[in-house]
């Protein structure tokens, strides 16, 4: 039976407003495509006053019916102001009953053989909830951070990985990230170590590097990263919107010539505000990663671009000896598939150079002798991090040894007078090996 059909039975309880109330619900339910607006069911309900609007609520037997009856109900009786009374039952007249429950259901408990009242046998469930629902949150494990140890050490090859997890020291892993820095690329020289073995190293200066601002996942940001500026640009070379977003940093005096951004994964490696980064905020022989622009080529063929072989210098080969081949196949497919190496621009793109191994910090001047080719012409900025494969935070590579397992955080204690001094004279090399790289060893046998 449909709502329509249940209310024309119940004549002389139901009046016209109601009709017109539970046309608009049944439209609602076999018609979603019709939208009814609130004003113009605001005109079909006061269109007849006759009938308290809790009457509606006995239109339909269907539960979810009846339940948009009743969210309906109350909320037009909120709009409208319409004082509600209990409904009537059709059996009988005199008594004043609700067709539905607005208290929760009570769930009696039954004990056998037991002398616990029936409050002692409730502490006894609530107490074991809770520790089912305790034991569900220490298997979510909340605290855990990626590169850790989720459950207790049970076997290892090493008595130290059972000291440390009693000791319950925190470790820097390598999911964890703390800010880098900017540099110059200058160029490249050989740099030779105690043993008088040749590096080929690209020196990069950092150029007054300053923290601007920190951005927290408890803000309105949502993450965790630290904005740092480098360099310096003109005053009049600022447009005034980027001059006011400097001055609200207190960085509009000496506006910086390039801004990046840097994601750490903890408060601790979030410098405060204006804190100048040197170059010993890296450690002499770690590994980081530089990001850059490289250089551009133009357009180049595939030879040069992508390392084709090319085509044959002789056996009847004519103007075509650096061609790149064939490009499609035969009728199936039909085409050529998309991202083919072929000619085309090459460079002055992004490229990140991974495990660099810093070779010496010269403190004073702020400059990085970093071992290896870096992207990018003379004179551009790159970016500077930590490794995030190998590190070597806590080897024998890097200063410190096994001392050394955290990086500094947020940065490191610099000294007045040698950090950024401009002078000569405060130089770190990376640690040596013991053993000399260059001595021949002889084979016996």
């Amino acid at each position: 039976m449909t709502v329509d059909e249940l209310m024309m039975s119940q004549k002389g309880i139901l009046t016209r407003r109601a009709e017109l109330f539970s046309i608009f619900i049944s439209t609602r339910f076999y018609q979603p495509h019709i939208n009814i607006t609130t004003m113009a069911l605001r005109r079909i309900l006061t269109a007849s006053s006759r009938t308290p609007l809790s009457s509606v609520r006995r239109v339909s037997s269907h539960p979810t019916q009846s339940s948009l009856c009743r969210s309906l109900s109350s909320l037009m009786e909120r709009s409208l102001s319409i004082t509600q009374t209990p409904a009537v039952s059709p059996l009988n007249n005199n008594s004043c009953t609700r067709l539905y429950s607005t208290t929760p259901p009570t769930h009696k408990v039954f004990s056998l053989n037991s002398d616990l009242s029936d409050k002692e046998i409730q502490a006894i469930i609530d107490k074991e909830l809770n520790l089912m629902e305790e034991e569900k949150l220490e298997k979510e494990y909340r605290n855990w951070k990626p590169g850790q140890r989720k459950r207790p050490l049970v076997m290892s090859r090493r008595l130290e990985d059972f000291e440390e997890e009693a000791s319950g020291a925190t470790k820097w892993t390598l999911r964890d990230k703390r800010c880098g820095a900017l540099g110059i690329k200058l160029g490249m020289m050989p740099v030779w170590d105690e043993w008088g073995e040749r590096h080929p190293c690209t020196v990069l200066y950092l150029d007054n590097n300053v923290v601007i601002r920190n951005k927290s996942s408890d803000s309105i940001d949502a993450y965790d990263s630290v904005q740092i500026g480098a360099g310096e640009r003109k005053a009049k070379n600022v447009n005034k919107p980027l001059m006011c977003n400097y001055a609200k940093y207190g960085v509009n005096e000496k506006p910086p010539y390039v801004v990046r951004e840097f994601r750490v994964t903890t408060s601790e490696a979030m410098p405060p505000p204006g804190t100048q980064i040197h170059a010993r905020h890296f450690v002499p022989g770690q590994n980081v990663d530089i990001a850059g622009t490289s250089k551009g080529k133009g357009f180049q063929g595939g030879m040069k671009r992508h390392g084709f072989k090319g085509m044959p210098a002789t056996h009847g080969t004519s103007k075509s000896h650096r061609a790149i081949g064939s490009t499609g196949m035969c009728q199936d497919p039909g085409k050529v598939f998309k991202g083919k190496k072929m000619p085309g621009r090459m460079g002055g793109v992004r490229v990140t150079k991974q495990n660099l191994r810093i070779v010496k910090i010269d403190r004073g001047r702020n400059l990085i002798y970093v071992k290896g080719a870096v992207p990018g012409n003379k004179g551009e900025f790159v970016e500077i991090r930590d490794a995030v494969k190998k590190p070597l935070f806590g080897t024998e590579k890097c200063e410190g040894g096994e001392a050394s397992a955290f990086p500094p955080l947020p940065t490191f204690e610099y000294e007045d007078g040698i950090d950024g001094c401009g002078e000569a004279g405060h130089e770190i090399m990376m640690p040596m090996q013991e053993q000399d790289p260059l001595e021949i060893v002889e084979e016996e046998g």
